[in-house]
């Protein structure tokens, strides 16, 4: 870890020294506030979906605590419906900028359409997306490999693979007494362009991550769309980066009509795995 972190300091120190002097920028048109939709499947509640307003370069400071600009961004008191197999069901403003749905069927092929009025220009924000079938694990082992510098988790998986094109997403997530739920869990993703079987065996490494005698892992599965697999792939790509800013500028797709954002949904397979 120390090594890590010295390597980070010593790039970021280098490639500071390579900047040239800063230049004044002005006149720059800020973007027209607008809807920024996430959303989750949340066992219990199958769905939950934020509404938070986007915000600039400007917003905030070096001196800025996150928990009060986060506040800030939040969207409350708007009416949010899913509308699908041609019923339509309001969602409940549980928290601040939290949206669930606890009360949506779950119907497999079924496209699912998320409506409300943008607070900012009034006119309809919509969203669609595809419920897929469910796929699970035929089989899945993780173990514990502590190095010098890290510790990581191995995951092996099995799983039937359905006939057609699939894309699938794995999320690994620790859980411990100082769980930040901030904090995003590792997230994997896999084609089946690659497989001639529908048996497909498969592993991956969870790195970056500090685990420790008493935690749980928790490992999900979802059959995602091709358009959520492509917007979660570019987000990926830049997760790694040392230095954000120095990453390309990154335009993330959206299915949101008069908003940015995805909208999702998926039915997820959930193992949970305890260290000891």
């Amino acid at each position: 870890m120390r090594i890590r972190f010295t390597l980070y300091i010593v790039v970021s120190l280098v490639l500071v020294g390579c900047l040239p002097e800063p230049l004044p920028v002005k006149n720059i048109s800020l973007a027209e506030k607008t809807v920024v939709i996430g959303s989750q499947n949340v066992p219990g509640e199958f769905l939950a979906v934020s509404l938070t307003e986007n915000f600039n370069a400007f917003f905030g400071g070096d001196e800025s605590e996150i928990d009060l600009l986060l506040q800030e961004l939040l969207i409350d008191s708007l009416e949010v419906e899913i509308e699908v197999a041609g019923d339509n069901y309001l969602l409940d403003n549980a928290e601040p900028g939290l949206y669930l749905g606890t009360d949506i069927p779950k119907i497999t092929g079924e496209l699912y359409t998320l409506n409300f009025v943008n607070p900012y220009n009034d006119y309809p924000v919509t969203a669609t997306t595809p419920l897929l079938p469910a796929v699970r694990f035929d089989s899945i082992a993780v173990s514990i490999q502590e190095t010098q510098f890290d510790t990581l988790v191995n995951v092996s998986l099995k799983l039937t693979d359905p006939t057609g094109p699939n894309w699938y997403m794995f999320n690994v997530q620790l859980f411990n007494e100082d769980f930040d739920k901030q904090e995003t869990p590792f997230t994997e993703l896999l084609d089946d362009s690659d497989f001639d079987s529908s048996e497909i065996e498969y592993d991956f490494v969870v790195f970056f991550r500090d685990y420790v005698e008493g935690d749980s892992i928790f490992v999900s599965m979802a059959n995602i769309s091709e358009d959520y697999y492509d917007f979660l792939t570019l987000r990926k790509e830049q997760r790694f980066l040392l230095l954000d800013g120095l990453g390309e500028p990154v335009n993330y797709p959206t299915n949101v009509e008069n908003g940015f954002g995805f909208f999702h949904m998926h039915i997820r397979d959930v193992r949970i795995f305890g260290i000891d």
